[in-house]
């Protein structure tokens, strides 16, 4: 063999060595970046049931929260009835106030006039009521009898 044909196949080793060197490397680093990235899919997936647990549990006071809130509504609607009753009640009893305030005015306008049996006969026949009648009318000596307005009327 000559010395050229030798160095050409220790040429051809080294390069097959370096080839053989790159790809071995090159596997050795895959492999490092998949166990890598596995391990980053595994933490990736216990965070997603960390977060997962998580919003069961704020879906579950959601659920909790909207439960109060239906029952807050029932309770607020049913406070409502009862208030527009209560305001109902207070209108008929303000309504009432006034119709008895005004009786009472009415009652204080009203004056009593004390008069004896000849004052109220001679008063009615000043009307052209003849006296007698009144007489069988009126048994006490002393009678009151009520005017209703400023005119007199008895």
């Amino acid at each position: 063999m000559t010395l050229a044909l030798k160095y050409k196949i220790y040429a051809a080793a080294i390069v097959a060595a370096a080839i053989s060197v790159g790809v071995l490397a090159g596997a050795v680093w895959s492999n490092h970046k998949i166990v890598k990235l596995e391990h980053s899919v595994k933490v990736a997936k216990q965070n997603a049931e960390v977060i997962e647990s998580g919003s069961r549990e704020l879906e579950q006071r959601a659920d909790e929260y909207k439960q109060k809130i239906e029952y807050l509504e029932g309770s607020l609607s049913e406070l409502e009835t009862i208030a527009k009753k209560q305001d109902e009640k207070l209108k008929e009893l303000a309504n009432y106030t006034n119709t008895a305030r005004d009786g009472v005015r009415g009652a204080r306008a009203v004056r009593t006039i004390e008069s004896t049996n000849a004052e109220l006969c001679s008063k009615l026949a000043e009307l052209g009521h003849p006296c007698g009648e009144l007489k069988r009318m009126l048994k006490p000596k002393n009678h009151q009898r009520v005017c209703r307005d400023s005119r007199g009327i008895i």
